[in-house]
């Protein structure tokens, strides 16, 4: 009897299963860095005599159809076959594009696939530790900046009107300077809220969209702003990264940067792929070396630290020394950033809150004396 282990696994069943594919590449998206460093190990190991079909094979019978990564390799068993042996396109419609595209170039220039793998995944850590560092300093203000808001949204449909309860029979040309402002800005909010929510969100909505959007002259002026300029250094961190793996796989000769750059502009956002057709516009243009990268995607002291390198050392060992400088000092400059951000959205909504409250304290102490005064005119 056949031992069940060794079945074949479904593929048919899963491959059929695209929706569920890529709810499941959703969820291994943090992992993959991880998994690119194994698949890395056993393609080196085990030197060509294990195809990448039977690993995403064995992978998927030791993991099960009820596991996402049994299910993934189930699908990229599938999907590496009907490609043709492209790891690239078998991982197209659950991976990111950019490193699909990566390693379907490495597989198309004879590199050394398992060398690439290890540096994706170090450029995937290095994006993913922008990110995180961004998110998780970030949310806390956010988190704050919400609860002011919805605070200053209390003041005309609860606490306003409550004050108004308590204190109708202080007449209205009794009221002193700060309570008649705290009504006047009640009233204000009734008449306005709607339309100063629509604007706001609409202002948020618009920020958000010109990160990857916007370009042109008005975006080198924001390039310098807070929210901006932490985006722009994370694509840089996230640029560098994957232009020092496709150098590496396709020499260190300066004619092959115009197709590493030609790749990563193929599915770029408008505002990358803007900086990246800059940069291959001055090559078709002449330009070599440092000078190519000069569109402002780089802040100036890293452009200027990859100028030195360059001219010192090649393209090749200049990018991987920019690279080094990128983990180690812009990493840290977004994690200061993304600080700066949450201590200032922390310090402007506690702010807020204090005001309101104390605003609310002075106001109550107003009334009350002057409930006073008029019950002893009576």
């Amino acid at each position: 009897m056949a031992d069940p282990t060794l079945r074949p696994f479904p593929w048919s069943r899963i491959a059929g299963a695209v929706p569920r594919s890529r709810l499941d590449a959703l969820r291994f998206r943090s992992r993959r860095a991880d998994y690119y460093e194994y698949l890395a190990d056993v393609v080196e190991g085990t030197q060509g005599r294990k195809s990448l079909r039977d690993i995403f094979d064995d992978d998927a019978r030791r993991y099960g159809p009820d596991t996402v990564r049994g299910r993934l390799c189930g699908h990229w068993a599938s999907a590496y076959l009907t490609a043709g042996g492209d790891l690239g396109v078998a991982w197209s419609d659950t991976l990111p594009s950019s490193e699909c595209q990566l390693l379907s170039c490495v597989q198309e220039e004879g590199g050394d696939l398992a060398a690439a793998l290890r540096d994706l995944a170090r450029a995937v850590r290095l994006a993913s530790g922008a990110w995180k560092a961004l998110v998780s300093a970030a949310a806390t203000g956010v988190v704050a900046a919400m609860v002011a808001f919805a605070l200053l949204c209390a003041i005309p449909f609860f606490t306003v009107p409550r004050l108004q309860q308590v204190f109708q029979a202080v007449p209205a040309d009794d009221y002193a300077p700060l309570t008649r402002a705290l009504f006047a800005l009640a009233n204000g909010l009734r008449q306005w809220l709607a339309l100063w929510v629509v604007l706001l969100f609409g202002a948020a909505l618009l920020s958000l969209w010109s990160l990857a959007n916007l370009t042109g002259d008005i975006r080198a002026v924001l390039d310098r702003w807070l929210l901006w300029r932490l985006y722009r250094d994370f694509q840089a961190i996230r640029f560098l990264s994957l232009l020092a793996v496709l150098i590496r796989q396709h020499g260190a000769a300066d004619t092959r940067l115009r197709y590493a750059l030609s790749v990563q502009a193929r599915d770029a956002q408008p505002w990358l792929h803007a900086h990246l057709q800059a940069m291959l516009s001055r090559i078709d243009a002449g330009a070599s070396g440092p000078e190519i990268f000069g569109t402002g995607l780089l802040d100036p002291e890293t452009w200027w630290y990859m100028a030195d390198m360059m001219d010192a050392l090649g393209v090749e060992t200049g990018l991987a020394r920019v690279r080094q400088r990128v983990e180690l000092r812009l990493l840290d400059r977004v994690r200061r950033q993304a600080l700066v951000l949450r201590w200032s959205l922390l310090i402007l909504s506690l702010g807020t809150v204090l005001g309101i409250t104390l605003w609310h304290y002075a106001v109550i102490d107003e009334l009350r004396q002057a409930l006073t005064n008029f019950y002893a005119s009576q």
